[in-house]
């Protein structure tokens, strides 16, 4: 455990970097499970986005 009794979590910045940075100790469990969730639902969401905009270019190329 950290000495300073926080927890330290790597995210990713809006440059893509990784970087790590303490989350407060305050946070209350439900608080880091519904976080985690939304995390999990932008990932599939970015899947879904990236996986459409596939599609569509391969329905504009079979047009051509």
């Amino acid at each position: 455990m950290n000495e300073d009794n926080s927890i330290t979590a790597t995210a990713s910045g809006r440059d893509g970097h990784l970087s790590s940075r303490p989350f407060p100790q305050h946070r209350t469990d439900s608080t880091d499970l519904r976080m985690m969730e939304l995390e999990i639902e932008n990932s599939r969401l970015q899947r879904l986005v990236a996986e459409l905009l596939l599609k569509n270019q391969q329905l504009r190329k079979a047009e051509e």
